[in-house]
Order: structure tokens, then C-alpha cells, then sequence
């Protein structure tokens, strides 16, 4: 799509290419997200309510869990893609503002599915990890209430996000980026203390070893990735 520029020198008109606001992989992204959550809307509602509301109500917990394996349903895979790209989204225009050139050197389609693969890679190895430290450990019952509170926070942070970046990339609203970078910032938080909480239910497990188990979860894999980023970038 061209727009007319008219030169300085007077009457000659010369076409000049249109730069859209975004770039087009982006509505695409963003579209697909929306697909994968009216699918879930039309097919999955009554699964896909009671696991927002298994976030703030123990009830709703218990019912979800007794219904159905999380892990295991088409539900949790949907969710889970949703929350992968709206967080490389929202990773993608924090560090565009933050740092314009790593985006002026690497393609931003190319970058976009750098972050989208790292960050999936980052909670293969967390899982995995989190595997070896239940078989270490034996805290069988801790990791699995760890993992589903993992899986019921990243679903709903992945829906707030999306919501998040319509408003941030359509409106060209920075904050909005900075808001969504503090909430994935908090959830972490968040997700500690839960953690800990659900491990000093068991009282046979030391606090000190459980603060250990739950650093080794959640700030080393993220000092890692820094500093591979810095490395890389």
C-alpha cells in the first residue's frame, strides 16, 4: 500500500511506502491466540471456568482436580500455548523499547520465535528439573500441587497478557508493556510463596531444605537464561 508524499521542491508527487503500527505477524499471533480461546470457550467452557476459578477458591480446586488429570487434557495444551506466545509477545516489545538494537539486528519475525522457543525450553528443562528434585527429594505430593498451581497461575496470566497486549499494541500504549512485565514479575512471587506454603504442610519437610528446593525452582533457572541472553545478545 502506497501513500502520496508531495516533495519539497514543489508539484511532483512521489508514492511513498505505507510502515504499518506493527508488523502483520503480529495480528496473526495475536488472532491465532483469540482462536484457541473461543475453541476452548465453545468446546471446553464449563472445564475452562472451573479452572479460573480453581485459582482463588480451594473448592473449586478439589473438583477440578477430582474430574480429571490437568496434565493430560486438551484444555491445559491450548492454555499453555497461549500463555508461550503471548509471554514471547510481551518479552518481544519490552526488550524493542528497552533495547531497539538487538531488534535492528535479528529479523523481528526471527526473534519472536527465538523467544517463543526459549521460553519453551526453559519450561521443559524446569519440569524436568522439577522431576529430578521430586525423585531426590521424594516430595511427591509437593511437586504435583506445585506443578498444578504452576499450570492454573500460567493459564490465567496467559488470558490477562493477552488482553494486555490488544490494549498495548492497538493502542500503542507503553505502560501497558511495563504493567504486563511488573504482572509476569509478581505471578513469580506469587508462585514462590505459594509454593512454600503448600510445602510446609507437609510436616516432615525441613523449611530450610523447602526455601532451597523452591530457589533452585524458581530464581536459577532465571539467573540462567539472563545470562545466556547477555551472552547471546
Amino acid at each position: 500500500m502506497n501513500r502520496i508524499h508531495l516533495m519539497p521542491g514543489g508539484s511532483s508527487l512521489e508514492p511513498v511506502p505505507f510502515i504499518p503500527v506493527q508488523p502483520a505477524w503480529v495480528f496473526w499471533a495475536i488472532l491465532a491466540m483469540f482462536i484457541l480461546l473461543a475453541w476452548i470457550q465453545v468446546f471446553h467452557f464449563r472445564r475452562f471456568d472451573l479452572l479460573l476459578k480453581a485459582n482463588f477458591s480451594g473448592r473449586c480446586l478439589h473438583q477440578f482436580l477430582r474430574e480429571g488429570n490437568p496434565f493430560r487434557e486438551r484444555i491445559s495444551i491450548a492454555l499453555a500455548l497461549i500463555y508461550l506466545f503471548t509471554l514471547a509477545l510481551l518479552l518481544f516489545f519490552a526488550i524493542r523499547i528497552a533495547d531497539p538494537g538487538i531488534i535492528s539486528v535479528i529479523p523481528e519475525f526471527r526473534f519472536f520465535l527465538i523467544l517463543v522457543f526459549a521460553i519453551a525450553g526453559f519450561w521443559a528443562c524446569k519440569i524436568l528439573f522439577m522431576e529430578f528434585l521430586n525423585t531426590v527429594f521424594r516430595t511427591d505430593r509437593i511437586n504435583r500441587e506445585y506443578q498444578v498451581n504452576i499450570l492454573l497461575m500460567t493459564s490465567l496470566l496467559g488470558i490477562v497478557l493477552l488482553v494486555l497486549l490488544v490494549v498495548s499494541v492497538y493502542l500503542r500504549s507503553e505502560w501497558m508493556i511495563g504493567a504486563g512485565v511488573c504482572l509476569v514479575s509478581a505471578a513469580s512471587v506469587y508462585r514462590f510463596v505459594k509454593g512454600f506454603i503448600i510445602g510446609i504442610s507437609l510436616t516432615r519437610f525441613s523449611y530450610f531444605y523447602l526455601f532451597i528446593y523452591l530457589c533452585t525452582l524458581e530464581i536459577l533457572p532465571v539467573l540462567v537464561m539472563v545470562k545466556v541472553i547477555r551472552h547471546y545478545f
